[in-house]
């Protein structure tokens, strides 16, 4: 009875004094554990907000650095600037048309010459492209359009926008008759996000006054000093004289610079033209509507694919007729051997079959 009755006396004395005793124990490591979790957690916001900063930082300074410097560099900033990009082409997108591929995005090419770049035509995908190759938006300053079918220039908005929220100076946009007009709905499709972005970073100017269209005709309609590009009308438009519609026109482009000479047909049918624009140049960039892509449309458009378009053999007609050294193939879909057999039976320079980010060396 004593035992039971000491017994029951320890047990009494432990739920009075011990268990309480537990009871703090055990919310004081409570505390601990909270207090340490949520030390944890500041320190990781700490390591987000601290991520997001510098990345805020590296992508204004890419956006700052996307326009070159006209001023002579010293020795000191020779010696720490970092190497400039070889000249040279990168075929960010080959894709024609408005058909989605999983293979190709939509047209647009990246010309770098003396440092500087210049795209031409922007398809859908265009800024996702740049990401791939180790770029962002403001990489592309300069856009020229060779004419205002929407494959050529659905990406135009992406590249507009996020090269404005990444603080690039500013977009220049030359295309054809049309191009202010696009240029404006861009604009305006960026004013939703752009009032936003002001409030939140300070951005000073408005969409309007970063994205700058220019209206060109044949002829000379371009030169900063490190490229000359003219211009002369191509067959892929064939509108009636007269018509409404006429004053719709497509233009092929050649680039001039020091030891360089560079020809994009844009979209065309067979021209004379357009062969003596790009008579001795390097490079011929070429569209091509391979036998495949043809055969791929509804009869109705097979008219439009052979007046409007160059066949293998007319590809390969116009870079001998214009003695290229090199020719590019792009704004394609499916090719095959036979397609470049075409090509070899009447030119005997370099082919390449453009892909996504082929990169030619100039």
């Amino acid at each position: 009875m004593r035992a039971i009755i000491r017994h029951s006396g320890r047990y009494e004395s432990e739920r009075r004094y011990v268990l309480p005793m537990l009871q703090y124990i055990q919310n004081a490591e409570l505390r601990r554990a909270t207090t340490r979790l949520a030390s944890a957690r500041n320190r990781m916001m700490h390591k987000v907000i601290l991520a997001k900063t510098l990345a805020v930082v590296v992508c204004a300074a890419m956006a700052g650095s996307a326009v070159a410097s006209t001023k002579p560099a010293t020795a000191a900033a020779a010696s720490t600037a970092p190497a400039q990009a070889p000249d040279g082409l990168l075929l960010l997108g080959t894709a024609g048309g408005p058909l989605a591929r999983a293979d190709r995005a939509g047209i647009a090419t990246l010309l770098t010459i003396g440092g500087r770049n210049y795209l031409v035509d922007a398809g859908e995908g265009v800024v996702h492209q740049l990401g791939k190759a180790g770029m962002q938006a403001p990489a592309a300053p300069i856009v020229f359009l060779t004419h205002l079918h929407d494959d050529h220039y659905a990406g135009l908005p992406g590249l507009a926008s996020f090269s404005y929220t990444l603080r690039a100076p500013r977009l220049d946009v030359y295309g054809p008759a049309g191009t202010v007009d696009l240029v404006g709905g861009v604009a305006q499709v960026m004013v939703p996000n752009a009032r936003i972005r002001m409030a939140e970073q300070g951005l000073k100017h408005t969409p309007a006054e970063f994205v700058v269209a220019h209206e060109y005709g044949a002829g000379t309609i371009f030169d900063d000093g490190n490229v000359r590009v003219s211009a002369v009308v191509n067959t892929h438009f064939d509108f009636p004289d007269g018509s409404p519609a006429a004053v719709n026109k497509s233009y092929s482009l050649r680039f001039d610079a020091k030891g360089h000479s560079i020809v994009f047909t844009g979209d065309t049918g067979p021209s004379q033209a357009v062969a003596t624009l790009a008579k001795g140049a390097d490079v011929l960039v070429s569209e091509m509507a391979s036998h495949a892509d043809r055969a791929a449309v509804p009869p109705f458009v097979r008219p439009h694919m052979d007046r409007e378009h160059l066949s293998p053999l007319e590809v390969g007609k116009l870079a001998a007729a214009a003695g290229v050294k090199t020719l590019v193939l792009t704004h394609i879909g499916v090719t095959d051997p036979s397609d470049v057999a075409e090509i070899r039976s009447v030119f005997k320079g370099r082919i390449i079959v453009g892909a996504d980010l082929t990169k030619v060396a100039l």
